[in-house]
């Protein structure tokens, strides 16, 4: 029968829409469910976040780092990039490691999470020192270049005031603390890093005591007062002069520069390094300022005084128990591989990160540095005995 009463076609036609309306819903729904059911059936947001290239928002939680997003603990594993500091103050480039996309290929691939970039005071500023290679404009933004590319790799890194030197002295070394020049330096390396995710900041590299290299005898004590408030004295030379003119400068503390990263809008985690080149931590827990994003910053070498496990376990495990400490540097000169690979064991459960010294090609046999170098050739492969340890150590 062709012919219908308009009640049966007004059923039929209510009929048809509420199928339409419900296959819409079904394929809706399918277009929304369909990228969950190739995850696993519990996928949140923090598994998401950890899946994304980019670098975590470090934050110091208790005695750990955690990555603000997903609360996850972190752990700063990789080397030290040096370049930064001496090339620029040498008039021979801003950076001195090589190709930026073939080390990052290569750190990437070795496992690595962070990298430690050692920095110069005065290449940072225009007001620079004749001789000094290009400008302090194309020295940040070689640097911020560097930093982003990290950071897009999903590195963390920090920023460290590794040479440094009082106003009119040129800052071609380490010296024994910072001075007024480097509250400046971090007054402007925190305002221009304050928003970057993934940057820590090691506000000095390696505060230490003196010897008169004549004599052998002590020439300036570096006690943690001086190192927490400054004011104290201090020898102007860098740590490699073969003497001592006994001028000085005032020493800055380690309270200034953290107020001045503060100051500037930083929040970021900042790293205090201790006494005796940073392998002393002793007074660190009484002397560090008020500020709940700190790290202690350690550095352990084989020819350290507190270079071995039992040192560890007495003076530093402690510390570790209330707040993060990284090993910032190690490393190891003499030909073999087997206090990196202790000092990496140790830091694995007692540290939040271990950086290795350093990411550097070296081709001179003869340099004092070649020893610790982790890479050789263009495509930075691993150099033995400490390369092969490290890549080792990092894929396990």
């Amino acid at each position: 029968m062709r012919s219908q009463s308009r009640r049966a076609r007004r059923t039929r036609g209510a009929f048809v829409v509420a199928i339409l309306a419900v296959s819409a819903l079904v394929v809706t729904a399918v277009a929304v469910l369909l990228p969950w059911l190739e995850k696993p059936p519990r996928a949140t947001a923090r598994a998401l976040a950890s899946a994304t290239p980019e670098s975590p928002v470090v934050a110091v939680e208790a005695a750990e780092l955690i990555d603000r997003r997903t609360g996850e603990p972190v752990s700063l594993l990789g080397a030290n990039w040096p370049g930064f500091e001496y090339a620029c103050i040498q008039g021979r480039g801003h950076n001195d490691g090589g190709d930026v996309g073939a080390a990052i290929a290569a750190m990437t691939e070795w496992g690595m999470t962070a990298v430690r970039i050692p920095l110069n005071q005065d290449c940072w500023f225009d007001d620079r020192p004749t001789g000094t290679f290009g400008t302090g404009a194309e020295y940040r933004s070689a640097v911020r270049d560097w930093v982003d590319r990290l950071s897009d790799a999903g590195l963390i890194v920090i920023l460290d005031l590794h040479w440094s030197a009082p106003a009119g002295v040129l800052a071609d070394g380490l010296r024994p603390m910072p001075d007024a020049r480097s509250i400046s330096f971090w007054s402007a390396v925190a305002a221009d890093y304050r928003k970057h995710r993934g940057v820590i900041f090691d506000v000095f590299n390696e505060p230490h005591s003196r010897v008169d290299p004549a004599t052998g005898a002590p020439s300036f004590t570096l006690d943690w007062q001086c190192w927490a408030d400054g004011g104290c004295p201090t020898p102007i030379e860098n740590d490699r002069s073969e003497s001592l003119s006994g001028e000085t400068y005032t020493a800055v503390g380690m309270s200034a520069l953290v107020d001045v990263v503060r100051s500037a809008g930083a929040t970021q985690p900042v790293v205090l390094s201790g006494l005796d080149y940073a392998n002393d931590v002793r007074g660190w827990a009484d002397a560090a300022p008020a500020d709940d994003q700190l790290i202690a910053g350690v550095h352990l070498y084989s020819f350290n005084r507190c270079a071995d496990a039992g040192c560890w376990a007495s003076e530093i495990e402690p510390l570790a128990a209330r707040v993060p400490v990284l090993v910032a540097e190690f490393g190891q000169n003499d030909g073999d591989d087997t206090h990196l690979r202790t000092v990496y064991a140790w830091a694995r459960d007692h540290a939040v990160g271990a950086l290795a010294w350093a990411w550097w090609d070296i081709t001179d046999d003869a340099s004092p540095d070649a020893r610790f170098a982790l890479v050789e050739g263009d495509d930075f492969a691993p150099r033995a005995p400490s390369g092969t340890a490290l890549r080792e150590l990092l894929a396990d």
